[in-house]
């Protein structure tokens, strides 16, 4: 069975993969990991086209501002998680622990 938490930093995801193996059996494992910040691909390119009139010629100028990425709290932190694989009857106690080191949305796969 493989369960997976998400955490808010990797401090407490990798204390969180330290006392699941304290209490899993050799067989078993927990990993801390981080998956990068989602990106959606809405950025602003460099460069901007400007003076866009018919009869006169197009000139690119450097534009730099930010993003609309950048505003978002969904793409402007890493998801923190631990992957824990372990035994069946290890489930219990393995779901006590995430959740008292601050896991939340624990899935069971």
């Amino acid at each position: 069975m493989k369960i997976i938490a998400g955490f808010d930093s990797p401090d407490s995801a990798d204390f969180a993969a330290g006392a699941v193996q304290r209490v899993l059996s050799s067989l078993s494992a927990a990993v801390a990991k981080e998956l990068p910040a989602p990106h959606s691909g809405t950025e602003q390119s460099v460069f901007t086209a400007y003076n866009t009139a018919s009869a006169t010629p197009q000139y690119s100028a450097p534009l730099f501002g930010i993003s609309a990425d950048e505003h978002s709290p969904d793409y402007t932190h890493s998801e923190h998680i631990v992957e824990v694989v372990c035994r069946k009857e290890e489930y219990p106690a393995v779901s006590r622990i995430l959740i008292g080191c601050g896991g939340r949305n624990i899935t069971k796969l």
